[in-house]
């Protein structure tokens, strides 16, 4: 029976399930599931694509399919009645959303709301497919649960940092490790002042007025939508200073 299965597997994956595979081997529940299994979740799974931007699902309605990203990024945010709004997290190739996954599996709705961030290529299991696999899959199952809890934690440290951290420390800390990340000489951290506000949870017009404080003690030079580290010494002492006032 194993070899049989191992067999369709490798068929399966000459054919049109290969996208499928490609995304589905950086999760761990497919990686730890049995032959069968794999086979199953692969014939569950159908491609999808969206654009920068693209509202892939709004806080309050029903979710009526499982999204595992290949390519891209998903932006979990909230949105206040004044238009304001705030970044819980992203999510990653690899990555799960316990938004997502608590409103396909439980039938409710969403809690937050849902953009591509860059071009995005990913695949949907039904929320029925997905209920059905993870009764038959114990990896699947520990994949939802421990997903659910990771997620929890971090939005729990996000809402830590907004309420008891200043501006002025968190972006400190927000512009070095993009400017640990770039590969550019000198690094720079290519996003825009709105995008800051979003991840930091406050208003562009803070943002901006901080980064010229920045820029005046010579910490960054501002460029149009491009922030270049000019001292990183500078920046950390700016960061002792404020988090000290």
């Amino acid at each position: 029976m194993d070899a049989m299965v191992e067999d369709r597997f490798g068929e399966t994956l000459e054919s049109n399930h290969r996208f499928a595979h490609e995304i589905l081997k950086n999760y761990a529940f497919y990686v730890n599931s049995g032959p069968e299994q794999r086979l199953e979740l692969l014939e569950a799974a159908r491609p999808v694509e969206a654009g920068d931007g693209q509202t892939l699902l709004e806080a309050g309605y029903s979710c009526r399919d499982v999204v595992l990203v290949g390519r891209g990024r998903i932006r979990i945010y909230i949105a206040g009645e004044n238009g304001r709004e705030v970044t819980l997290y992203y999510v990653q190739p690899g990555e799960s959303c316990p938004v997502n996954l608590s409103a396909a599996m439980m039938g409710i709705g969403a809690f937050a709301d849902a953009r591509a961030s860059g071009d995005l290529a990913a695949l949907t299991i039904s929320s029925r497919d997905f209920r059905k696999l993870s009764q038959r899959n114990s990896a699947l199952q520990d994949y939802v649960f421990s997903a659910t809890v990771l997620r929890f934690g971090e939005v729990i440290a996000l809402i830590r940092e907004i309420t008891t951290r200043r501006v002025d420390h968190r972006l400190a800390e927000y512009l070095l490790r993009k400017f640990d990340e770039s590969k550019a000489s000198p690094p720079a951290a290519e996003v825009t002042q709105r995008n800051i506000a979003l991840d930091l949870g406050t208003a562009r017009e803070v943002v901006s007025r901080r980064l010229q404080e920045l820029d005046s003690v010579g910490a960054v030079e501002l460029q149009r939508g491009k922030i270049i580290l000019q001292d990183r010494l500078v920046l950390h002492r700016v960061m002792r200073q404020k988090s000290s006032a």
